[in-house]
């Protein structure tokens, strides 16, 4: 089970648990860095290849973190993660080759045209 559940078994009867927000926080916080990293790329680095595959490399890893911290993906068997992370990783893979052929092919077009 997820690690910031309570357990009503150290209750008394009638008795409202506490909120434990303390995991909510360290979420927030990984995230409002992680953002804070992304902006820092987008901002100062000029644009290119390089700073595009940076921020999309985090927010791929920031979906994956809200993936697994909210849908609670990271409690699964290793079987549904698998199943769920390949055909993602595949996708991605596909984006990958469609984007570069396409830079390939608007290149040639451009060409030709001149």
């Amino acid at each position: 089970m997820a690690s910031h559940a309570t357990t009503e078994q150290s209750l008394a009867p009638g008795e409202i648990p506490k909120p434990n927000t303390a995991w909510i926080w360290r979420v927030f916080g990984i995230l409002v860095g992680i953002t804070a990293v992304e902006f820092v790329f987008v901002f100062l680095m000029h644009p290119g290849t390089m700073r595009n595959s940076i921020f999309i490399i985090l927010t791929i890893f920031k979906a994956f973190f809200i993936v697994g911290e909210f849908m609670h993906l990271k409690h699964e068997t290793k079987g549904l993660i698998w199943t769920i992370l390949v055909p993602i990783s595949l996708l991605v893979w596909l984006l990958v080759a469609l984007v570069t052929e396409g830079s390939f092919m608007g290149e040639v077009l451009e060409n030709m045209f001149k």
